[in-house]
């Protein structure tokens, strides 16, 4: 007895298809046959030919998407609006519908995907604590913060982030950290509408004050960043100046022309005028507080080369 493969013509859901069957052959009795598990195999190898036909998920691209967020299947069901079997069905014995299917590719993205928690956060909240649903909002979060899209199409380098620092301090003047933050944004900006990716890979949220980088304090905690406290406003909170930034001149023609192209543009501002001149692209308008600002907002930034 040996284990043998032929090519069959199948018909799923009115459509034929050729797909590789797998069978136990006993040459005694020239005969094939299967046992519960290689049957169960063949009819996987069945539903993914159909769906690769269909171009839709396959059960293990499923079970990747859902594992991303370490959820079980019933839990990624119902954040996705399902209902609580519909994911262990798609997992192992039925083909999802497109519309399903594609629900299920746009919780590959974790910030579609947090819309969806959000959503359906009480259908969640029936089986599971609050405190569960806050650890899975943090495990969100972290993978918006790794992923690439959200950064320009390239990883955070601080390398990159303190030379540019470093060469907007050789031609501005009083560089507040706020006004630092809306200079980041428009150079990242401007790099990635021209160049398809950023210079920094900084990750940027909308904050009361513009774009802001995640993780801005920490970032400029670093040692060769030197940063004074010059005076306090009638709030008393404090006006930070950077004062210097050593780095290695690491920055390529690119990248030097499209910070150059922003400062020209931009240094005549004071730091309140920028904001507010900030306050008027696209990219703030039309995103909430503390939401990521996607780089897709750069098509329509007011600034080109």
């Amino acid at each position: 007895m040996k284990v043998v493969t032929r090519n069959e013509e199948v018909v799923v859901k009115g459509c034929k298809i050729n797909v590789d069957l797998t069978y136990y052959y006993d040459e005694d009795n020239d005969m094939l046959f299967d046992d519960i598990e290689l049957g169960n195999e063949n009819l996987r190898k069945i539903r993914n030919a159909y769906r690769k036909e269909k171009c839709l998920l396959f059960d293990h691209q499923i079970k990747k998407i859902r594992e991303k967020y370490n959820l079980n299947q019933r839990n990624f069901s119902l954040l996705l609006g399902f209902g609580e079997i519909t994911i262990t069905r798609y997992e192992s014995k039925s083909i999802q519908e497109k519309a399903h299917d594609a629900i299920i590719r746009n919780a590959d993205n974790p910030k579609l995907f947090l819309q969806m928690v959000e959503t359906n956060k009480e259908a969640y909240l029936k089986y599971n604590s609050l405190e569960s649903y806050n650890n899975l909002i943090t495990i969100i979060n972290s993978r918006i913060s790794n992923d690439l899209s959200n950064s320009g199409n390239i990883e955070y380098s601080v390398d990159k982030f303190t030379a540019v620092i470093n060469y907007i301090l050789s031609k501005v003047d009083k560089l507040t950290k706020t006004k630092l933050a809306k200079l980041l944004w428009y150079i990242d900006n401007l790099s990635y509408k021209e160049f398809n990716h950023s210079i920094t890979g900084l990750i940027y949220i909308h904050n009361y004050y513009g774009a802001y980088p995640i993780g801005y304090n920490e970032k400029l905690s670093i040692d060769n960043i030197k940063i004074n406290v010059i005076y306090y406003d009638d709030n008393d909170n404090p006006t930070c100046f950077i004062e210097s930034c050593n780095t290695d001149g690491i920055l390529n023609e690119e990248e030097m022309k499209v910070i150059d192209k922003v400062i020209d543009e931009l240094n005549k501002y004071n730091t309140k005028e920028l904001v507010e001149y900030m306050h008027k692209e696209d990219a703030y308008i039309k995103t909430k507080q503390n939401e990521i600002i996607s780089f897709d907002y750069s098509k329509k930034l007011s600034i080109s080369l």
